[in-house]
């Protein structure tokens, strides 16, 4: 390894417990609650259309087979055809052009129309009026017909489709690729026989409320996919953001709002849309969108004009008070420690805080310093071959190593400094406060070959404890030791391992390792992942 290489590699550590440990959280936390929860009401940026989703492949997979008792027998269906009794026939007939089949010993029989589950009534009824009795007879459809209809209009690959005749507009559509993004309509769609609309379709039928047209196609149908006659945004609180397509040039609001999956405490819409020369913003109760018309280019945003009076935060931990405490809302973290009553063995003074939305941006951090790595793994060049071949290897090794990073589940911890004013900060919903207990112990995690839990002892070092824990799995000095206070602050022992006054009870010490691949680069991304999963989860994941 290069001088620069090992210099680099012996900062990177006190760096990055720079970057993690500066006081930004102080900033958040003094905030009021509903910082995190700011919104304008500018267009959505999500592109997706309600219902972009439905052509990927999964009817294409399976032709209908025409078993359904309301399928209607067409030309060039195959029936199995049996009788018995007077005369013997075993056969399979297909059906003319005329619509019939042909029995033997009896004539041709009409079937053309008759619903599948008629069909051995009627077929048997005609057999009747030639032979009286002593005969009987067993009808069933073997297979419908096969059939070429032409996908037209805007369809992402037009042309010539073959299927069965049971088969839905739906799988035909999806063998062309689908709608063609951001042109065709969903909501647009006609069938043509000789010339002629059959059949006009809205597929945000089949989507919202899973009605399907009853169409039998013909050989030679043509399925066109109209233009779309305009478009809505929504978003808000609903399961899909983005855009709405709209049937003709407008619509009522609560055809829009009935379509949408809304979430549970919604109560409002404001539509925003052009009026004249002027953009108009207008809110309704989701009891009051009957009358309203929505016009395209128009934003819907559904949102909760519910106002919290209270909220419940959870304790863990040594104390004796109720596990879940009910706080109005606006309530500090002073508010709860005030009401606390804690017992003989509680340490008050390394209260530990827990807050989801802090999980979520870790989760968020954790997961990009992921994909960058994976990038900086899959992009590496190599100068020889033997180059690549240990890259490869590399490679493989860190993208496992990858897969089990992206499980880690960030705490959520809210670090309190030691001199931190608790009336300062504003507890939410769903907070979690823990009141550790006092420990005698010293927890050993990570590149230790036996980790444990140590009894204190007063003098004793980092590197003495490790010791105990059999010692590290290389150079203690080559490798990067963090100490985990009993707050869940972390601070670097590198240059403390040999302190007799740095370890106090309840600590917790971490050794990682410094990794040493080909790629700088790689490194130090995995270093620093490495750092913050310890920081973020107080797990130590191995590579």
């Amino acid at each position: 390894m290069s001088i620069m290489k090992k210099k680099l590699l012996q900062v990177l550590p006190t760096l990055l417990f720079i970057l993690f440990n500066q006081p930004s959280f102080a900033i958040e936390l003094q905030s009021a609650p509903e910082a995190e929860k700011m919104a304008t009401i500018d267009a959505t940026n999500n592109s997706d259309v309600y219902g972009s989703w439905l052509f990927n492949g999964g009817f294409q997979s399976a032709e209908f087979t025409g078993i359904n008792p309301g399928y209607r027998i067409s030309q060039g269906d195959t029936l199995m055809v049996q009788l018995w009794g007077g005369i013997n026939v075993q056969q399979e007939l297909i059906v003319d052009a005329q619509g019939n089949i042909f029995v033997p010993e009896v004539g041709p029989v009409k079937v053309l129309g008759v619903e599948n589950q008629r069909l051995n009534e009627v077929v048997l009824k005609s057999i009747n009026r030639v032979y009286k009795s002593n005969v009987e007879a067993y009808v069933t459809l073997a297979s419908s017909q096969k059939i070429k209809v032409f996908l037209s209009g805007l369809v992402e690959n037009p042309g010539l489709y073959e299927g069965q005749s049971a088969d839905s507009v739906l799988r035909f559509i999806d063998q062309a690729g689908g709608i063609k993004k951001d042109l065709g309509s969903y909501r647009n769609i006609q069938v043509k026989r000789a010339g002629k609309v059959i059949r006009d379709i809205d597929l945000y039928e089949y989507l919202s409320a899973g009605t399907m047209t009853d169409l039998q196609m013909q050989d030679g149908d043509v399925i066109f996919i109209g233009r779309r006659n305009g478009e809505v945004s929504v978003e808000g609180e609903v399961s899909f953001s983005g855009r709405y397509e709209l049937k003709t040039g407008t619509t009522y609001l609560n055809e829009v709002v009935g379509a949408m999956v809304r979430n549970e405490k919604a109560t409002h819409v404001t539509v925003v849309q052009p009026e004249g020369q002027q953009i108009d913003a207008r809110q309704y109760a989701l009891s009051e969108t009957g009358d309203v018309v929505v016009r395209p280019g128009a934003l819907i945003k559904l949102s909760s004009q519910l106002r919290q009076k209270s909220i419940s935060v959870e304790l863990i931990g040594e104390h004796d008070s109720p596990g879940e405490i009910i706080l109005p809302w606006g309530a500090s973290l002073k508010d709860l420690l005030d009401q606390i009553e804690y017992t003989s063995l509680s340490n008050a003074s390394a209260i530990q805080l827990y807050r989801k939305s802090v999980a979520v941006r870790q989760k968020e951090t954790l997961d990009a310093s992921l994909t960058a790595l994976e990038q900086s793994v899959l992009t590496a060049r190599s100068g020889t071959v033997e180059t690549a071949q240990l890259r490869k290897t590399e490679a493989e090794i860190v993208l496992k190593w990858i897969e089990k990073a992206r499980e880690v589940q960030p705490r959520g911890q809210v670090l309190l400094s030691q001199d931190y004013d608790p009336s300062a900060i504003l507890l939410q919903q769903d907070d979690k406060i823990v009141i550790p207990p006092r420990r005698n112990l010293v927890m050993i995690h990570g590149e230790v070959w036996f980790p444990t839990a140590i009894s204190y002892e007063k003098g004793q070092s980092v590197k003495g404890y490790v010791a105990q824990a059999g010692g590290a799995t290389e150079d203690l000095g080559k490798m990067n030791v963090l100490l985990m206070k009993p707050n869940g602050s972390f601070v670097s022992a590198n240059g403390e391992l040999k302190d007799k006054r740095f370890v106090d009870p309840g600590d917790e010490i971490f050794v990682l390792a410094k990794p040493d691949f080909k790629s700088l680069q790689v490194t130090k991304d995995i270093t620093q992942v490495i750092y913050q999963i310890a920081v973020s989860a107080a797990v130590v994941l191995a590579l």
